[in-house]
C-alpha cells in the first residue's frame, strides 16, 4: 500500500513486520525532514488522529529521507493508515503550520533523490 502513495518508494518486506520506504521525494517537496515528517503524520496532519513511524535520521545519518513503519496491525488498520498519510501529504497548509511552530524540522538541504 505504500507504494500507491505519490513519491512513496518501497520494496516489500519479506521476513520481517517494518516497512522502510524512501519519501525523500515528498520531505524535498514539502521541506521538511524525514523525522520531522514522521512527528508530523503523529502530532500535526489531524487534531483528531496520527499515524506513528520513525524518521530514518533515527537510524544514522543514512537514514534521512526515509521512514520506517510497523505492519504489525490489522490489515484495515494498516489501509486507513496508508489512507491517512496519502492525505496527509497533500495538506501544504497544514506542514507549513507545523513547521512554523517546529523549525528545527525544516530540511536545510535537499535529500538526493
Amino acid at each position: 500500500g505504500l507504494n500507491t502513495i505519490p513519491g512513496f518508494h518501497c520494496l516489500e518486506p519479506r521476513s520481517t513486520f517494518y516497512a522502510f520506504p524512501k519519501v525523500s521525494e515528498v520531505c524535498n517537496r514539502l521541506k521538511i525532514t524525514s523525522h520531522g515528517l514522521a512527528l508530523y503524520l503523529l502530532e500535526g496532519a489531524d487534531d483528531a488522529q496520527g499515524v506513528a513511524c520513525l524518521g530514518g535520521e533515527c537510524f544514522g545519518p543514512a537514514g534521512g529521507g526515509f521512514l520506517r513503519f510497523s505492519c504489525a496491525e490489522p490489515d484495515d488498520q494498516l489501509r486507513a493508515a496508508v489512507e491517512f498519510v496519502k492525505t496527509s501529504i497533500t495538506k501544504t497548509d497544514r506542514v507549513t503550520a507545523y513547521l512554523d511552530t517546529h523549525p528545527e524540522h525544516r530540511l536545510a538541504k535537499p535529500y538526493a533523490s
